[in-house]
């Protein structure tokens, strides 16, 4: 069963930057300029390219491992049940929000909470409506997970080219049967019923 634990997990943290940068920006107004690109966020930075890292190396991976469209979005259907609550329902979007704005506050205290001169209460609402804004978003591409997955690899991965149609017309050629060039046979179907007795 695959699992999407892994890329649950990076995205949150994804998320809590996200969080962190907005409870700055919301919280100290311009003044957050000079603190979002200062060397002490160098630290999220590279938090942010191992999660964006991790995320690519494992969506690549369920990629190779599908043997086509339908297989991949079996694959992620399957995969969101391993995620917290089945990756459904209001508990899973109160955990998504309630670790990003954790995290995101966490290391606002890690940093020694430079927006705490500021507005703190700006600060925080910043933070708590980032953090549930990205949760829903989470939410709703969760849902539609394997439908997006669907149509994007509808561009790049091609179904077996082997199928029912090929198996069909190798027993067509066997048994010596006429081709049908505008449907397809089907050597599946009972045979019609009698009507005499």
């Amino acid at each position: 069963m695959p699992r999407l634990g892994l890329i649950y997990a990076s995205l949150v943290a994804l998320g809590s930057i996200v969080a962190h940068l907005a409870a700055e920006f919301f919280a100290m107004g311009s003044d957050a300029d000079s603190v979002a690109l200062s060397s002490r966020h160098i630290y999220l930075g590279a938090i942010a390219l191992v999660c964006i890292g991790v995320v690519t190396w494992r969506c690549a991976a369920l990629w190779r491992g599908s043997l086509g469209i339908r297989d991949l979005k079996r694959a992620l259907h399957v995969g969101l049940l391993s995620l917290p609550f089945r990756g459904r329902g209001a508990r899973f979007f109160a955990l998504s929000a309630g670790l990003q704005l954790f995290a995101g506050l966490g290391t606002q205290i890690g940093e020694g909470c430079p927006f705490c001169g500021h507005d703190i209460a700006a600060g925080v609402l910043g933070a708590v409506l980032t953090a549930i804004v990205l949760a829903l978003s989470g939410r709703a591409i969760a849902q539609r997970l394997p439908s997006i997955a669907g149509a994007i690899a509808a561009l790049f991965v091609d179904e077996p080219s082997l199928g029912t149609s090929c198996i069909a017309a190798d027993q067509a050629a066997l048994l010596g049967l006429p081709r049908f060039a505008w449907f397809s046979q089907l050597y599946n179907r009972p045979p019609p019923l009698s009507t005499t007795a």
